[in-house]
This record gives structure tokens, C-alpha cells and sequence, in this order.
């Protein structure tokens, strides 16, 4: 490719920034996560803090965010393609700004009393049914507002604000002391509800406030459940994600364990190791970029989970040390960026027009990975050696591999399934 192209090229990755409505939800993407993550990651020191009750049952309280999402997901995105996904945007961004100033209240009202452990639990399942009625559609809001060929580029762009959001919030927090305070609640409140008015300015008398397709290829839930069972890439592409979230998850769990005991100054080193994740998604996103312009979907996902695999595997035999460790990390970074932005594109691929929202809300299954998790890598160290981690993260990598192998077609495509029943 000479120079002349690839400025050109570059150029074009950027063009979609012109449609405001794409430039707000980049920004959100950047703001919303940023915010959130002055909070929602130190929500177990804050309730450890003011509830007394065991880590067990404050652990149940925070997971009950990652529950209301997996929860809500599905429904959301047939809601969107059914009644509009200008409706879903907005009650996503208005409840979870109502959801931060509920949590202000809660905090300030009714810390001591036994209503406040309950009332936290309730709020943080509300808070992630709200995330899984706005970030899913934030993403079928792009594709409908962009040309095929500019999609893929933008997903990136996505996924690389997101990890930079998430990489600097938290350090963020805790330097300007709202870390674990109600004044990140209120933050995270007014910025929701910024965006939430941007939103319903920006998409006002547009194609987003109608229902996506003619009424008779809009489908039921049962009919849409039917749909997305009978598209066997899907399936196969939902399962793999399920796989390697299963195993990247470790990262930010379990391998806090082997990190703390396995050094004196075990904790501020995984502290690091998290940077280091963080910036490695950063930095490695021209070299992600690159291959998958060079390859197809399917074998950037399938060059991802092979590497994550074989990383994975090959650092189980070797000297457990801080240089292996940070090697690790750069190269699951790798693998992350090379695999979790190709998926969206999948994904928008597969989906028939009238049913993006269907698709996108569906993927949100991946997540499962995420919950089951902690649980599964706390069991293989509970019974092996910690070495065995490692070795139970590269098989996840090889059955995510393999399952992508036999179900992803080299040229996805859209896959109305059965024909909609009337509703």
C-alpha cells in the first residue's frame, strides 16, 4: 500500500467524526466510563466501610450490577428494534442518571439504618439494567449512522476509550479524594444526565425514534430468541466470547491472589500490572488495527484466541517473576484488542438491519464469562497449584479457538432466520 493510500485510509477512519451524533457517542463512551469508574469500582471498600455484614454478602451487593445487565440485555435490544432505540437510549441515560442520584440519597439518608445495605443492593441491580438499556444501543447507533466500511475503525476507536476511561478513572478518583465518596455519585449522576440531553437533542425527529423495519419484520421475544438460536455463527461467536471472557476476567481477579503472596510488594505490583493492561490496549491498537486490514474477521479473532492460548499455556511451564508477568500482560493485551473490537464487527454483520438491536443486546451474553469467572479461577486454585491457572486459561482459549474455527464463515452475513410471526 503506498503512503498516499494509507494517509488516505487513516483519514477515513476519522471522517465518521463529522456526524455529531457519532462524535457524542464517542464522547460518551469516554465521559460515562470515566465517571462511573470514580465509583463503581470502589463500591466494596465504601459498603465495607458503612454495612456490617460479612465480605460474602458485600460481594453478592456489587455483583448484582453484572446480574441486572446480563438480565436486561436481551430485552433491551429487542425493545429497541420493536418500539425505536431512541426510547432505549434516553430511559437508559435518564435511569442511570436517576439511579447515581438515588445512590447521593442513600448514601446520605440512610447509611447506619438497615435499609441501606438493601436499598445499595436494589440501586446496583437498577444501575446495571440501565447500562445494558444504553451501551448496547450506543453501538447499533453507529452502525446505522455509518457506511459499512468505516464501522470497523470506529468499533476500535470504542474499545480503546473505553480501556483508556477505565485506566485513568479510578487513579483519578483516588487522587482527587472522590473515590469511595458521595460526591462521585453525584459526578457520575449530572454527567449521565449531560449526555442524556445531548442525546434527546441530537436524535430528535431523526430514523432512531421509529422502530427499526416494517411492522411485519419486527419480531416478538419469543420470535427473536428464535431467530438468534437458529444463526449458528451467533451462537458459535456468543459461546467463544463466553470462553475468553471466562479467562481474561483472571486478570483482574484471581491472579490478584497469586500477585499478593507471590511478592512482598504483591499488591502495588498488580496495581501495576493493571496499568500496564490498560496501556497496552492503548498502545497495541495501531498493530491490531493493521492485521485486521490484512485479514478477515474471522482470522483476526481466531490469530487473537490462538495467542491468548499459547501465551497462556507456555508462561504455566516457565519462572514465575515480574518481567514473565509483565511479557503476560503485554501479550493478553495483544489478544484483547485483536479479538473484543473484531467481535462488534461480527456481530454488526450478522445482524439483519431491522434487528441490530436484537444482536447487539443478545452479545451481551458474553458477560456470563464474566460472572462465572472469578468463581471458576478461584476453584482451580483452590485445588492446584497456581500454575494450573494458567494452564485452565489456555484450554478456555483453545475451545474459544476451536469453537470459532467450525462456526464463523470466512464472509459473515445476515441471517433472518425463521419468518416473524405476527405480533
Amino acid at each position: 500500500m503506498s503512503v498516499e493510500m494509507k494517509a488516505a485510509t487513516s483519514t477515513s477512519d476519522y471522517a465518521a467524526y463529522r456526524n455529531p451524533l457519532v462524535s457524542v457517542t464517542m464522547a460518551s463512551t469516554f465521559f460515562l466510563k470515566l465517571v462511573s469508574f470514580l465509583c463503581i469500582p470502589f463500591m466494596t471498600i465504601y459498603l465495607s466501610r458503612n454495612v456490617d455484614a460479612p465480605p460474602y454478602i458485600i460481594g453478592v451487593i456489587v455483583g448484582l450490577s453484572q446480574i441486572g445487565s446480563l438480565t436486561a440485555g436481551f430485552f433491551s435490544g429487542v425493545l429497541a428494534d420493536r418500539v425505536g432505540k431512541r426510547l432505549i437510549l434516553l430511559v437508559g441515560l435518564f435511569g442511570s442518571a436517576l439511579v447515581f442520584l438515588l445512590f447521593f440519597l442513600a448514601a446520605t439518608f440512610l447509611r447506619g439504618s438497615s435499609l441501606f445495605a438493601v436499598a445499595f443492593g436494589l440501586l446496583n441491580a437498577g444501575y446495571g439494567v440501565m447500562s445494558a438499556f444504553f451501551w448496547p444501543v450506543t453501538q447499533v447507533l453507529m452502525a446505522d449512522s455509518l457506511p459499512k466500511e468505516r464501522r470497523p475503525a470506529l468499533f476500535r476507536h470504542r474499545y480503546v476509550l473505553t480501556n483508556f476511561a477505565v485506566g485513568i478513572g479510578p487513579p483519578a478518583g483516588a487522587f482527587l479524594g472522590i473515590a469511595s465518596a458521595r460526591a462521585a455519585f453525584v459526578i457520575s449522576g449530572c454527567s449521565y444526565l449531560v449526555f442524556a440531553v445531548a442525546f434527546w437533542w441530537l436524535t430528535r425527529g431523526t430514523g432512531f425514534g421509529v422502530p427499526g423495519g416494517p411492522p411485519e419484520e419486527r419480531r416478538s421475544f419469543t420470535g427473536a430468541i428464535r431467530v438468534l438460536g437458529a444463526d449458528r455463527v451467533f451462537r458459535g461467536l456468543t459461546v467463544s466470547m463466553i470462553l475468553f471472557t471466562l479467562a481474561y476476567c483472571q486478570i483482574a481477579t484471581n491472579l490478584s491472589a497469586i500477585v499478593s503472596s507471590g511478592f512482598s510488594d504483591g499488591v502495588r505490583f498488580f496495581a501495576i500490572l493493571l496499568t500496564v493492561n490498560a496501556a497496552a490496549v492503548i498502545a497495541l491498537q495501531p498493530i491490531a488495527t493493521a492485521i485486521s486490514k490484512r485479514l478477515s474477521p474471522r482470522r483476526t479473532i481466531l490469530l487473537g484466541n490462538a495467542l491468548f492460548a499459547v501465551v497462556c499455556l507456555l508462561f504455566s511451564l516457565v519462572a514465575f517473576g515480574k518481567t514473565g508477568l509483565i511479557t503476560l500482560i503485554v501479550l493478553i493485551s495483544m489478544a484483547e484488542v485483536l479479538v473484543v473490537p473484531t467481535v462488534s464487527v461480527v456481530v454488526d454483520e450478522l445482524a439483519p438491519p431491522a434487528m441490530r438491536g436484537t444482536y447487539f443486546g443478545a452479545a451481551t451474553l458474553r458477560n456470563l464469562g464474566l460472572g462465572a469467572g472469578p468463581a471458576a479461577g478461584g476453584l482451580v486454585l483452590a485445588s492446584f497449584d497456581r500454575g494450573l491457572l494458567f494452564v485452565f486459561m489456555g484450554l478456555c482459549g483453545v475451545a474459544a479457538c476451536a469453537v470459532v474455527y467450525f462456526t464463523l464463515r470466512e464472509n459473515t452475513g445476515a441471517d433472518t432466520g425463521p419468518s416473524p410471526e405476527p405480533v
